[in-house]
């Protein structure tokens, strides 16, 4: 198999916020409920420096097929290839912060420094997994006869970050983004997939094999 899909992805971002607590009458409720808010609209409205310091939580990485086909049946020497394959999930590149804006570009730029992607990580905002169809297919031939997957993955990169301008938080939230490069997948559930599989490989194994398969195993 190579690897062949340029498309992008990207999900849903959380945002971080302050949660405000207030005890006593009503009268103490306002009060606090009002300093919540102008707390918030004040951070809102600093600046960040062009110099800030990222910090960068709950790092994640995880593999997302986003195109599947199975063929329960292929004859051995028959030809097999992931051009028929039809969305199961689809994902959108996306940045939500609380507090001073920030460059996105430059957001997912240092999640790739933590993360440390094979390739470099998709950063065009609302860019998403649909399948490109000016892009190659992979293409195959069944070596022994048996229940093929054929699919689309990609590896998924998503965290939360604070970005600080010497001992201030000006700025946090939530990106999330994938390796811009997909993977392509054809295996036969009857066989056991090799130590070298990759881990799209054995999410495609577990969504599209039967319990009981190799593959799954």
């Amino acid at each position: 198999m190579r690897r062949g899909l340029t498309t992008a992805i990207a999900a849903v971002g959380i945002m971080v916020g302050a949660v405000g607590c207030s005890s006593g009458g009503s009268s103490d409720s306002g009060d606090s409920d009002g300093a919540a808010r102008g707390g918030a609209q004040n951070i809102a409205a600093k600046k960040a420096c062009a110099d800030g310091t990222y910090t960068w939580l709950n790092v994640s990485r995880r593999p997302a097929v986003t195109d599947m086909a199975v063929a329960a049946k292929v004859k051995r020497g028959a030809k097999v290839s992931t051009d028929g394959v039809e969305t199961v999930a689809r994902y959108t590149v996306s940045v939500r912060t609380q507090g001073a804006t920030l460059p996105e570009k430059q957001l997912i730029r240092s999640l790739a420094q933590q993360a440390k992607p094979v390739v470099p990580l998709a950063d065009r905002i609302g860019q998403t997994t649909a399948y490109d169809k000016d892009k190659d297919s992979s293409y195959g031939e069944a070596g022994v006869p048996g229940r093929y997957v054929m699919a689309r993955a990609y590896d998924l990169v998503e965290a939360d970050f604070r970005y600080a301008c010497g001992d201030e938080t000006v700025s946090s939230g939530h990106v999330v983004t994938w390796d811009d490069g997909g993977i392509e997948i054809i295996l036969e559930c009857g066989e056991k997939l090799g130590k070298d599989a990759t881990d799209a490989a054995r999410e495609a194994a577990r969504l599209g094999c039967r319990e009981g398969d190799r593959a799954r195993a």
